[in-house]
Formats: structure tokens, sequence, C-alpha cells
């Protein structure tokens, strides 16, 4: 996956949180013109959609801005064990989670 850490993370990547994801989780669709989208559901709250823009700013760092808030995150890929099975998730190295959804992400489409 060197694709996502030098040209971006570009698809659509879900919450790796194995079989808990049908009950609740984050979708993040990285678009290859610098869209995106967090889509967080849960069958507590419903669905929630806020859209931002990202680029990347180097190699393994890409910058994501929401209307209130802009990061620079650092990615890496790294084997995570749930319930379901073993996957490759995107993370921020040291941190369980990808922000800005509150997980590891793991990619679903390219």
């Amino acid at each position: 996956m060197e694709w996502a850490l030098t040209h971006g993370p570009v698809g659509t990547w879900r919450s790796a949180l194995g079989t808990a994801g049908v009950l609740l989780g984050d979708e993040v669709h990285f678009g290859a013109d610098g869209s995106g989208e967090l889509r967080s559901s849960s069958v507590v709250f419903g669905e929630e959609r806020l859209p931002f823009r990202w680029r990347m700013v180097g190699y393994a760092a890409v910058h994501i801005g929401f209307d209130d808030e802009e990061r620079v995150v650092r990615m890496e890929f790294r084997r995570l064990q749930t319930d379901a099975g073993a996957v490759t998730v995107l993370a921020e190295p040291g941190v369980d989670a990808f922000w800005p959804a509150d997980d590891p992400l793991e990619l679903l489409s390219r």
C-alpha cells in the first residue's frame, strides 16, 4: 500500500472494528480531486456526514481540513488483530486511530 503513502489514501476506508462494525463506525472517503467525506454511523445515533478537503504535504503526511479544524496527519500501515481476523490498517504512528476517524481504517475500495 505504498501508493497511499506517496500519492494519498484515495479510496473509501472504514473503521477496522471486526464484527462490531455492523453496529457503529466511521467510513472515510478520500476523492482523487482532494475532496473527502467522513460518515459516522451507529445504531443509537444514526448517521452524520462531514465533508473535508485533503492534500498530500510529504511522504506519509496528509493535510486534512474541515471548516473549523485543520491538521497534518502522519500515516503508516500495520497489521491489526480483530475478532474477525487480522487486517492491514491505515493509522497514525503510535496511535490506534486515523484522524478524523476514532479507529484505524481498513480499505474498502480504491
